[in-house]
């Protein structure tokens, strides 16, 4: 249970670590710690670097400030949820995610002084939505029960829609790997057996039945969203070590007769892009004319240079920086950097985990041209649901064209 985490706070005001602690309480959260030394904080982390799961940090304090905090935190190799707790300027912020990103930290955000206790929930949730994502909690699969599922070809895309909410349209669809056995009436989700299928070097196996199945739909996907929608496949940052992952593609593909251009490949931010292989075959795929998506951006190793450098066409910010973006400083601050480089290199940006109605408003009426993604729009649906649920959405709009763009 998340209410089981073990939270650390280190603020050099007493009456705060009483303040914040009453509040974790009143949360549900009993595993707290305080200090108000952050030198103490630092022997605690070299002496236990695994013992807490969240750590909440003051950032103006005597002796050691938290960017020596996050930097202690990075060279233990913490493996969880930063918070900062302080009035921010807009460019501390900024350079404090930075900094956070080089140090390998997962920052969550900050919460701003008076501390109050909606803030810190929000935090809380964020740290809930990224083992979500990290597939923390669910039961994992064998591996000889994944083979049986891969030779059985039961790996099978679902598709989310990507909506451009000037038009209300849908542009892209995201391919996600679900898993359909006989007689069982839910898909088996991605939770259960990705975290496998990487333990077993069996990626490439799926991404390819993946890749093959949203090949043979291209046609029916044409029908229903029109002949320009794009789809998106994810690749892995260890997929693209093999310099052979391109060529794999390209012969599929080409069998296909599936247009280059409208199938994006989607990076996964959780490990750093860094060896020549994996360079090289992000280059190879966008010089064949593919696009390329760097996905989850805001919660893993990406820094802003790098997304500067590298021939992504998309960007896709992760939904631990969407959820309650409405009412949220730090996100914010994020979302207007990554818009203003994302504009200038004529990239696009896609917000993912659309859940809350606010949320839709505040990033449609700020950015022109976003792409929205998550379940208040759609949940990720098998192809032989889509059309039904297109008809209905565009009669809901009120749109009469389904020209793509």
């Amino acid at each position: 249970m998340h209410k089981e985490r073990r939270i650390l706070i280190v603020d050099d005001s007493i009456a705060i670590l009483a303040l914040v602690e009453g509040m974790l309480k009143e949360l549900g959260y009993r595993d707290v710690t305080s200090f108000s030394s952050p030198t103490q904080v630092i022997d605690e982390l070299h002496k236990f670097p695994t013992k807490y799961d969240i750590v909440l940090t003051d950032l103006n304090m005597p002796e050691i400030d938290g960017m020596g905090v996050i930097r202690e935190l990075g060279k233990i190799d913490f493996k969880g949820g930063v918070c900062i707790m302080s009035d921010l300027d807009v460019r501390i912020i900024e350079l404090a995610a930075e900094v956070a990103r080089q140090q390998s930290i997962c920052l969550l955000g900050n919460v701003s002084k008076p501390i109050k206790v909606d803030a810190l929930k929000l935090i809380l949730d964020r740290m809930e939505q990224i083992e979500e994502r990290r597939f923390t909690h669910f039961k994992k699969m064998g591996k000889a029960e994944l083979l049986n599922c891969i030779e059985r070809h039961q790996v099978i895309p679902y598709y989310q829609p990507k909506l451009n909410p000037e038009t209300n349209l849908v542009q892209s669809l995201e391919v996600l790997a679900r898993i359909r056995l006989p007689g069982e009436t839910d898909a088996v989700l991605p939770g259960r057996f990705i975290p496998t299928a990487i333990k077993h070097d069996l990626m490439d196996l799926i991404t390819m039945q993946l890749a093959e199945s949203t090949a043979n739909d291209m046609n029916e996907l044409s029908k229903i969203f029109g002949d320009n929608v794009h789809v998106s496949i994810n690749l892995s940052a260890q997929q693209l070590a093999d310099l052979e992952i391109p060529n794999r593609l390209e012969i599929l593909f080409k069998e296909k007769h599936i247009d280059k251009s409208r199938i994006v490949l989607e990076i996964t931010e959780e490990y750093a892009l860094k060896t020549p292989e994996q360079m090289e075959s992000l280059n190879r795929l966008r010089i064949r004319g593919y696009g390329l998506s760097m996905d989850d951006f805001g919660t893993g190793f990406t820094n802003i240079n790098q997304l500067r450098n590298l021939p992504f066409t998309e960007v896709k910010i992760d939904r631990t920086l969407i959820n309650h973006i409405h009412q949220d400083q730090f996100s914010q601050v994020i979302v207007q950097s990554l818009a203003e480089i994302t504009n200038s290199f004529d990239v696009d940006l896609v917000a993912e985990g659309i859940e809350h109605f606010e949320d839709l408003e505040y990033l449609s009426s700020r950015y022109p041209g976003i792409l929205l993604q998550g379940f208040l729009i759609c949940r990720p649906k098998a192809i032989e649901s889509l059309k039904n649920w297109y008809n209905s959405w565009l009669k809901g709009v009120g749109a009469t064209s389904k020209t793509s763009g």
